[in-house]
């Protein structure tokens, strides 16, 4: 079995559109050994517009006026396809639907026949194998993990280290690539007719089903915290925090008993309560928050808006240090 390792790189893209500029991969055998690696660059004909996800350019390690002397995509579609395509071939990319993707585009743009063929992503099986999806793993913080050394943005490189990382792995595990797959329970992806769908894996399917379980959970725990606010309805006993109007952290909200109770103590003594950070002039924060919204209080205090800040340990002693 061969294993063929891709990395596209584009001149531009956008939402329908992703002209192809460089097509790079390696090709090795079971043990990892070599047996080719390439560049082939091609004509996008069309402009250089190169930015990442955050917006930043990008410049590719290429002079850009070299690409007028080769040919466009339809030149190089068989070559790429026959590279692609195949039985006793695994495909490998990093973040490779992506690049999928951009073939998906280009035929179309064409009017070529789709691509058909199944892939594996070293960015899904690295996250099963770890177990850590809270956050994507890009190619350049895997190549440091495992200590590969390659030029960013050369297609050929890239599909080089994508080799070196999956190599790696399989190192660490003690196993070959289609045993590492199986392991993780990664599902490859596919492309055929103009349609494509992402590798993914069991452990990162769970993950998400678990996360989108758990925000449904806080929306319903702050619903009904939301409903608590607006309809409690009570006489102040006193008139120690008149003219106070107190927020809390997400977490201490998500802890309905302790926040309904801490409501009560707040309304009891002349004091309101607001869902919304900008209409609170106390805030009230969890000890261990980390929160965005606690840092948004912290630079409220900061310019006057919030006038008083308390960890809730310390909250919870003012109100009740006489019943302790």
């Amino acid at each position: 079995m061969e294993y063929v390792f891709f990395d596209i790189e584009c001149a531009c893209v956008y939402k329908n559109v992703a002209k192809i500029c460089v097509f790079g991969y390696c090709v090795c055998d079971e043990q990892f050994n070599i047996i080719k690696k390439e560049d082939i660059l091609i004509n996008p004909n069309g402009k250089f517009h190169l930015t990442d996800r955050g917006g930043d350019g990008i410049v590719l390690p290429y002079d850009y006026a070299e690409f007028k002397k080769y040919p466009p995509f339809p030149h190089f579609y068989a070559q790429i396809k026959k590279l692609l395509e195949g039985d006793n071939k695994l495909v490998f990319g990093h973040a490779a639907v992506n690049d999928v993707k951009y073939l998906c585009l280009e035929t179309r743009r064409y009017k070529l026949p789709s691509f058909a063929f199944e892939f594996a992503d070293t960015q899904v099986l690295y996250m099963a194998m770890t177990n850590t999806f809270d956050r994507q793993a890009g190619l350049e913080a895997l190549t440091e993990i495992f200590e590969v050394e390659y030029t960013p943005h050369c297609a050929a490189d890239d599909a080089y280290a994508t080799m070196k990382i999956a190599q790696a792995m399989c190192e660490k595990e003690r196993c070959t690539l289609p045993e590492l797959l199986e392991k993780c329970s990664v599902r490859p992806g596919s492309i055929a007719d103009y349609q494509f769908r992402n590798c993914s894996s069991q452990a990162r399917a769970k993950f998400l089903s678990d996360k989108a379980k758990a925000k449904r959970e806080k929306g319903e725990k702050r619903s009904k915290f939301n409903n608590f606010v607006f309809g409690y309805r009570q006489k102040p006993q006193s008139r120690e925090f008149k003219g106070r109007r107190f927020s809390f952290s997400r977490s201490i909200e998500e802890d309905l008993p302790l926040a309904k109770r801490l409501v009560k103590a707040i309304v009891a003594r002349g004091g309101r309560y607001s869902m919304k950070l900008g209409g609170c002039n106390v805030f009230v924060e969890d000890d261990a928050d980390d929160s965005v919204r606690r840092d948004a209080a912290h630079k409220m205090y900061d310019e006057g808006a919030i006038n008083e800040i308390y960890k809730l340990s310390e909250f919870k002693r003012l109100l009740w240090a006489e019943q302790e």
